[in-house]
């Protein structure tokens, strides 16, 4: 009976560690991006300067710490906000460094160049790429930025 008894506490004992093992999470210190309405409309002539492909622009007052603009085709844009995932907050706004954007705060560096990395972590503690936003082209002038 004392057996029986012994492993059932057991069991028991073994349940609750995997379920706390799998709530728990320690491989990080990242704050949660948070959410932000973002919808906004903005002209291709005027608003980001007639930008070619491959080229980006940042826009301010939209998002957490603005927004950036990356052209990758003729008719496909990519918008990202510039606040970086690691710190998360309108105090650590990215800066542009040529290629990629690099935070004050924390120095984590993301890329901008070529459609399948841009946003991405390129060196640094943040582990999450940028948020990105749905970004839509409406021809033959406008960019609409929202999430």
């Amino acid at each position: 009976m004392r057996r029986i008894i012994s492993i059932s506490n057991l069991r028991f004992f073994f349940i609750l560690i995997l379920i706390l093992s799998i709530f728990i999470r320690c491989d990080d210190n990242e704050i949660p991006f948070p959410e932000v309405s973002v919808n906004v409309t903005l002209a291709l002539d005027t608003q980001l300067g007639n930008m070619l492909v491959g080229e980006y622009r940042t826009i301010d007052g939209h998002g957490l710490g603005g927004l950036i603009i990356y052209r990758a085709d003729r008719n496909e844009f990519l918008a990202f906000d510039r606040a970086c995932t690691y710190e998360a907050s309108r105090k650590c706004v990215l800066e542009d460094a040529v290629s990629f954007f690099k935070c004050p705060c924390c120095e984590s560096e993301f890329w901008m160049v070529g459609v399948d990395i841009a946003g991405s972590v390129y060196q640094g503690p943040a582990s999450y790429p940028l948020k990105q936003y749905n970004c839509y082209f409406n021809a033959p002038n406008l960019v609409v930025v929202r999430n």
